[in-house]
Order: C-alpha cells, then sequence, then structure tokens
C-alpha cells in the first residue's frame, strides 16, 4: 500500500474538506460522489520531464529596497531524481539543477534566450554551421576551483563522445544527430559546429548545467551514471549550493559566495516535497510554503488569500498519453492500428477533461504543438471532437466486437488496457476516471494504476514495459519536438519510450530543424503537425495553463512561459522583506 491510502472513515472525512477547495456542486455534477472519492482517495501525478529550458510572461515585480538575507521555501508535490544534468529527464530536478549549475545561456519569461555562463548569446557562422561561446571571465566553482571551457567539454562529450555512449542520457540521439564536432581551443572558448544548420541547437542544447570536470572527469563512463555527484553535487557554479537532499522530504541549498555574477540575496532556498497538489494550496495558506504551483481546483477559493498573490500565464506543457506501439509488446497488438488509436481519441471527451478535472485551467490541444508557439497550427486534419457514435462504428469496423460484457474482443483479445500515472495531483486522477468511463462507453476496459514519479519516469526512458502511460511534458521555445516523437529518441534513456517510429515525421523534424527561414520551418511543421494528428500515437488530452502562488513577503519572483524549470536567471535577484 501507498502512502496514499486511505481507511474509508478517514478517508470519506478528508473528502469533505477536499470538497471545500473543488466546489462541491461542479465537481459532484461533473464526477459523481462515488467517483468523486475514488478519486480523491486513489492519488494523482502533476506533468513530467522537460527537454529543455523552459515559453510568455507571468512572473511578480518587485516593489521596496531589496534586503539581504532570509529564505524561500518553494512546494511540490513531486521528489526530484537527480542533479546531473545529463541524466535528468524531469522538471523537477531540472529546476534543482539550474539553482546550483548555471548553463551556457538561460530563457528569459518570454522565451528570450539570455547570457549566463557564456557572456553573450552567439550568432552562428555565416555558413549556419558553427556556434562560438566565448565564456564569462574569473568564473570559478563553489569550491574555488576555476571553470573554464574543459567543463563545458566535459559536459558535452557525456553526450557526444563514443566513450561515453553508456551514459543515459535522454539527450545523446539528438545532438550526435546534428553535431559534427565540439572543443574547446582555449580556457574561455567553446565551440560547436553543426553538421547542417540546426535552427533549435541554441534553444535545445545551450541550457544544460554544466558539470565540474574536477569532480566527475576521472570517473569510467558507466560510473558516471551512479556518481555521488548526482544525489549530492559537491561543487556547484549557479546562484545557490547544495546542502542536502532529505529524500521524500526536502532539497536544502545556501548562498554560493563565489557566484560569478554577484551575490545573492537570499541566504537559502528549500525545495519542498509536500503530500500532493492539494497541500501546495493549503501549506500556502499556512504560510509552511512561500511560493508553489496551485492546483486548478484551488484557484479560485485562493483568489480571496491575502498572504499571497497568484500570478497566471499559459505554458508550453500537455498531458498526453502514451501508447505501447513496440510490436514486442501485447498493447501494441492492438494499439498498433492507427484506426484503433483515432477511435480512442473520438471517445475521450477532453473538453470535460478541462473543464471538469483541470477545472477551466487550460485548453483542448488542436495539435502536438503547444499553443505558445509561433508553429502552431489549430486547424490540424483530422480534428477530434468529443463523438462516441463515431468512435463505435470506427471500432466496429476495425473488426472489434463487443462480448457479453460490454468489452470488445477480437481474435480472442479483450480490448482492454491499463493505463499508469503518478500519485500526487487529483487533477490526473480524474482525467483517468474520465477516460475510464468514456472507453466503457465504447466497449474499452480501462484499469488505472498510479506510481511514483521515479518509477514513472524510469517506466518510459529504461524500462518501457507498459500499455499506456498518462504524463506531462514541458517543451522549449523552439517547435522542434524531434526528443519525444523522433525514432531517435527511441533509443535507451530517450523520451520516446512508447515506440513510435515514422519515416516521414523522422524527415519533417530533420528538415525543419535544418531549415533557418522560419517561415519555411512553418510550412514544414504545419506538416508534420497533420501527419501527426492523422498517427495519434500519443493523443494529447490538453495544454496547460499555471497558476503559482507568491508569499507576499517574497519580492522579485520572475515566474513566467519559459523560465519555471531549468535556470531561473531572476533567483539571484528574489528577496524577502521580513529578512528571515
Amino acid at each position: 500500500m501507498s502512502n496514499q491510502d486511505v481507511t474509508a472513515d478517514e478517508g470519506y472525512r478528508r473528502f469533505e474538506e477536499f470538497l471545500d477547495e473543488w466546489s462541491r456542486r461542479d465537481f459532484l455534477r461533473g464526477m459523481g460522489a462515488a467517483t468523486a472519492f475514488t478519486v480523491f482517495a486513489a492519488g494523482g501525478m502533476e506533468l513530467l520531464a522537460a527537454c529543455g529550458g523552459g515559453g510568455g510572461g507571468g512572473g511578480q515585480s518587485s516593489s521596496g529596497t531589496p534586503k539581504k538575507g532570509g529564505h524561500v521555501t518553494e512546494g511540490w508535490a513531486f521528489d526530484i531524481k537527480t542533479f546531473n544534468s545529463m541524466l535528468s529527464q524531469d522538471v523537477y530536478s531540472n529546476l534543482c539543477i539550474g539553482l546550483c549549475l548555471d548553463s551556457l545561456l538561460t530563457t528569459k519569461a518570454n522565451g528570450d534566450l539570455t547570457s549566463a555562463l557564456a557572456s553573450e548569446v552567439p550568432k552562428p557562422s555565416s555558413d549556419g554551421l558553427t556556434y562560438t561561446f566565448k565564456l564569462n571571465k574569473n568564473m570559478k566553482w563553489s569550491d574555488g576551483t576555476p571553470l573554464t571551457s574543459d567543463d563545458v567539454l566535459f559536459t558535452y562529450n557525456l553526450i557526444f563522445a563514443p566513450e561515453y555512449q553508456v551514459v543515459a542520457s535522454p539527450r545523446r540521439g539528438d545532438f550526435t544527430q546534428h553535431v559534427a564536432t565540439i572543443k574547446a581551443p582555449d580556457p574561455e572558448t567553446f565551440v560547436v559546429t553543426t553538421k547542417e544548420p540546426f535552427a533549435p541547437f541554441l534553444a535545445q542544447h545551450a541550457q544544460y548545467g554544466i558539470l565540474p570536470k574536477h569532480v566527475l572527469g576521472s570517473l569510467q563512463p558507466a560510473a558516471i551514471n551512479t556518481a555521488d555527484f548526482n544525489s549530492a553535487p559537491s561543487v556547484g557554479s549557479g546562484p545557490f549550493k547544495f546542502v542536502r537532499w532529505d529524500k521524500g522530504a526536502q532539497v536544502v541549498f545556501d548562498r554560493n559566495p563565489n557566484y560569478y555574477r554577484g551575490s545573492v540575496l537570499l541566504d537559502r532556498f528549500v525545495y519542498k516535497v509536500v503530500p500532493s497538489t492539494i497541500a501546495v494550496g493549503n501549506q500556502l495558506k499556512t504560510g509552511e510554503i512561500d511560493v508553489g504551483q496551485i492546483d486548478p481546483s484551488q484557484v479560485s477559493s485562493l483568489q480571496t488569500e491575502t498572504g499571497f498573490g497568484i500570478t497566471s500565464f499559459v505554458v508550453p506543457n500537455f498531458q498526453f498519453v502514451m501508447m505501447q506501439l513496440n510490436p514486442d509488446k501485447p498493447a501494441a497488438q492492438i494499439l498498433g492500428d492507427k484506426a484503433v488509436r483515432q477511435a480512442l481519441v473520438y471517445a475521450l471527451n477532453r473538453e470535460g477533461m478541462v473543464k471538469t478535472a483541470n477545472f477551466g485551467q487550460g485548453e483542448v490541444a488542436k495539435s502536438v504543438e503547444p499553443p505558445t508557439s509561433w508553429a502552431a497550427n489549430p486547424n490540424t486534419k483530422p480534428a477530434y471532437s468529443y463523438d462516441p457514435s463515431k468512435a463505435n462504428q470506427m471500432l466496429d469496423q476495425a473488426g472489434w466486437q463487443k462480448g457479453s460484457d460490454g468489452i470488445r474482443a477480437k481474435g480472442g483479445r479483450k480490448m482492454q488496457f491499463t493505463v499508469q500515472f503518478a500519485v500526487g495531483s487529483p487533477v490526473l486522477q480524474s482525467v483517468a476516471a474520465i477516460m475510464q468511463e468514456n472507453w466503457k462507453a465504447v466497449g474499452v476496459g480501462l484499469t488505472t494504476k498510479t506510481i511514483q514519479f521515479a518509477q514513472l519516469v524510469t517506466l518510459i526512458t529504461d524500462t518501457r514495459d507498459f500499455d499506456m502511460i498518462l504524463v506531462g511534458f514541458n517543451f522549449t521555445q523552439d517547435p522542434d519536438q524531434a526528443q519525444l516523437f523522433s525514432s531517435a529518441g527511441t533509443r535507451p534513456g530517450g523520451f520516446n519510450g512508447f515506440d513510435f517510429k515514422n519515416d516521414q515525421v523522422d524527415k519533417l523534424l530533420s528538415q525543419a530543424a535544418t531549415t533557418v527561414d522560419q517561415n519555411k520551418r512553418k510550412q514544414l511543421y504545419s506538416q508534420y503537425q497533420d501527419i501527426m494528428a492523422d498517427q495519434v500515437p500519443a493523443p494529447i488530452l490538453y495544454f496547460l495553463k499555471n497558476n503559482y502562488g507568491v508569499s507576499k513577503r517574497v519580492q522579485g519572483y520572475g515566474l513566467g512561459t519559459f523560465d519555471q524549470y531549468g535556470t531561473r536567471p531572476w533567483m539571484k535577484d528574489v528577496w524577502v522583506t521580513d529578512g528571515k
């Protein structure tokens, strides 16, 4: 039993409290009381992995005279997994990595790239192939060791050099596909030459936390995967330095006195792991945390709180269903049929998911590209409305007939699946319940199963033994989606754990990535989006809107569409009015 399980009496007591937050009338009307309690008692999940730095606006203005000292505690319902930037596969790890390991570049809230370890954002050479990063002078690690281009070269060799192929990075496939050479000609210069013009390069690959060669460089390649540094980084280069990770409870950071950009105002930052996304809102109210992403169910009720403000913005994040397509897996014997996948999407009430499960904090996906992207096409074909009749018709035509138990079958195989997702958020638990109900109505059986977030990531990138996974993904400001949907992403450690392989998609993603002209790129991405709409290998349910609560004692918290995760360039100037 997990720590999310509750007894009936205690569960109903907590359920009554929960309904106060979730709007009793709307929630019960949408789901029914029995289903609602099941959703609550079982737990849920938030959103998965990111493939890079963070995309629009948001943020909190600063007022008053900045003070030095004090701390900020940010609450999340999910623990991190690693401090190794080249192994990281989730946004929560990226957030903590970004606090103690700076990258060459970082991203502003509006998606603009800006300098970090590099003194400026490099422009490609005249042939569009070479990027020359000039590092800031006299940078040091938190232990006083000089930080040079040798550290940068070492870091990128982990996803490039043949001798480091055993390093389980989700980034190697895309990086080696496009990059020809990397070198460090002098201590303050790092040069990357691509095989052809590669438009997403800076957004996709210049925002990884640089790792210390003097700590990790002597390890054998395989040892990088299990290095002590991955869970307790002994040195750093970011605004804060690591103090300790109490797994399942908190990650603690103190000010880095050697930070190359100058003195940080805060003494301490704490990433606190709380029991659920509902607990984030509750602890904002009690003052146990200063900052936290608010569960959609609580946004309305927390608007009147006086101790903190709420900042809201659209994000390039979506919730989607990975469908197993590896022909060696049992579920793929059913899901390998495109008509079946399309029928399953027609059977889903995604508008209901946004309104009921996500309390209106999002929008139904019309494409695989997020609405924050300049390449998004809202008119992709086919378009999927909620149409159970069409779903039934398509499944009938595909030869799947309903049996006496109401479940479809074909050739002795029943159409039933297990969908897995991580504990921690009632939102995805309710989404799974809607999926279960919608698919049951067209003769498809669905069992739901929750697991810990770290296990879910491993399931996607390593073991890959699943029928379906309900999860989220966060994109950079560039529309390239190769790390998730290209064949290269199916390699061990990659994000394409559902084994989607399509030659047309690979070709279009490659062509778009190697085309510099934005209008031409947009045309290629439009074709790509139509193919993805036709194939639906991992149906996008909806795109998200994020809401953060920020205590009024905290000033300068610059959260926005593209800078929530990874290196936060504004953290250096965050301060607290009470100095505590």
